[in-house]
């Protein structure tokens, strides 16, 4: 496991910092892989969006799942709108080796810029995006990249960023296919040459669509149930419509009540998906679960940006000390059997909180850090000043509660808690998913990259976190200065 320098106790993520490691080019960030299996769920990115309402709806969880992540879909929805939402997302999976086409691309012309580029990529959220002439004659393919592309001058030209489609002699430089071509031809032809997308032109060289080609597992959603009497039935439905995994959303989850949840649930479904038992915060908790037979489990009570658990009830955990806790425990016990995952909810305030985080988790769950995006499920709207937003409230809110009338996810044993937990707010509007995970990604590659390991299993191995003073963590900051740019 990653070695802790320095004391743990009541803390928090942004009370550590990562220290490099030994980089050699096996672990450049282009070559390092953030994969993960969470009980035979294969993702390509550690990140679940919430199983919240004003964070996972059909849009937010297509995207997520396109995205190679698994959105959970939100328990305080009517379970059969729940199970809608797994449905919405399996209906249009892609399989890996089949395609599907853009007939109508976002398209740039050749006069455009770069900046003209990155304000269509954060409108409509491509990322590939063909370049043509007035006339619409195919010039060439630009392909997004934030890491690299938003730090250039926003004046270049178009054309000096893009993959010509002919060189500078006018041969044709970019492989294509014709409009003849049939689907299946097309098809054998980007599995050969292992294309993830080709432009398919007509004999004029104008185009006709964009053709793209699964190469990974992806369209992954998971479904959450409270441990509320009744909580069979929405089981079933989420299972039926095809849930990738269980999530039992639950405020407190160790209890006889969870866990004998979690025995039934591996009886009901014997062949059917895995089930992440949470939340829990002591390692005593994740024995207890482990023992009971939970494939995965989540962790974390009171440090989400919305919560007012450890506020009202002064009940909880520190959430870096409950990840170092329980990780000891996961490791302990897979020593002598079984590996049980561990998921970290709550707490995040930045990209690299995340990155700390995954020296001991084995995937996050993001509540705020995703609830700007385009596709997040909470309202949309402009203050007086024209800027946007997106709504963003706690499960155990009154908005929540306004919404459902019960309180389902915060009970014992069938009776509610009756005290509100969560807060109504906004969080700024940032643009379409895509492009801001793929953010996300590139600062975890690039500081795992920093600390020489080349997978997520390596970094939990290797990776070595220091304690921070007080002023050592004001030091991490600008200071100094007045900050006029970045």
């Amino acid at each position: 496991m990653a070695r802790i320098i320095g004391d743990y106790i009541g803390t928090t993520f942004d009370d550590f910092i990562i220290l490099p490691g030994m980089t050699t080019g096996e672990h450049l960030p282009g070559k390092v892989s953030t994969e993960i299996e969470l009980a035979g769920v294969k993702l390509g990115r550690p990140y679940l969006p919430a199983a919240m309402r004003s964070v996972v709806g059909n849009d937010m969880a297509l995207a997520a799942g396109k995205a190679r992540m698994m959105p959970v879909a939100p328990r305080g929805l009517p379970a059969e709108e729940e199970a809608d939402i797994v449905r919405y997302v399996k209906e249009r999976e892609v399989k890996v080796g089949e395609t599907e086409s853009a007939t109508d691309p976002m398209y740039l012309l050749d006069t455009e810029t770069l900046g003209d580029a990155l304000e269509k990529a954060r409108e409509s959220g491509h990322s590939n995006m063909p370049v043509q002439s007035r006339i619409g004659d195919f010039q060439g393919m630009f392909t997004y990249d934030p890491t690299e592309h938003d730090r250039m001058d926003s004046a270049t030209p178009i054309t000096d960023v893009m993959r010509p489609f002919r060189n500078k002699s006018g041969q044709i430089a970019m492989d294509f296919c014709s409009h003849s071509m049939p689907d299946s031809e097309i098809r054998d032809y980007m599995k050969d040459k292992e294309y993830r997308m080709v432009p398919v032109l007509d004999d004029s060289y104008r185009l006709r669509r964009l053709v793209f080609m699964q190469h990974h597992e992806a369209y992954k959603v998971g479904a959450a149930i409270d441990t509320f009497p009744g909580w069979e039935r929405r089981a079933e439905a989420l299972v039926k419509a095809g849930a990738d995994m269980i999530f039992t959303d639950t405020a407190d989850a160790h209890s006889t009540f969870a866990l004998d949840l979690v025995k039934k649930f591996k009886k009901m479904f014997p062949e059917g998906p895995p089930i992440c038992a949470g939340n829990i915060v002591t390692p005593e908790a994740f024995k207890d679960f482990y023992d009971a037979g939970a494939d995965v489990e989540k962790l974390g009570m009171g440090p989400g940006s919305i919560c007012t658990t450890n506020d009202v009830f002064g009940v909880g955990a520190p959430p870096f000390w409950s990840l170092i806790e329980i990780a000891h425990k996961r490791d302990e016990l897979a020593r002598n059997g079984r590996f049980v995952p561990i998921i970290a909810d709550g707490g995040l305030e930045r990209p690299a909180d995340i990155n700390v985080v995954m020296t001991h988790a084995d995937a996050v769950m993001l509540g705020r850090m995703v609830a700007g995006f385009h596709e997040s499920a909470g309202e949309l709207f402009r203050d007086r000043e024209g800027r946007k937003w997106k709504e963003y409230y706690g499960e155990a809110s009154q908005r929540a509660y306004q919404a459902t009338g019960n309180m389902h996810r915060y009970n014992v044993g069938g009776e509610s808690i009756r005290t509100f937990q969560g807060v109504q707010g906004r969080v700024p509007y940032v643009g379409w998913l895509k492009p801001g995970i793929e953010k996300y990604t590139q600062v975890l590659k690039e500081a795992m990259s920093h600390a020489g390991c080349k997978d997520l299993g390596e970094f939990r191995e290797k990776a070595v976190l220091l304690r921070l003073s007080e002023r050592a963590k004001r030091i991490t900051l600008p200071h100094g200065i007045d900050v006029i740019g970045d």
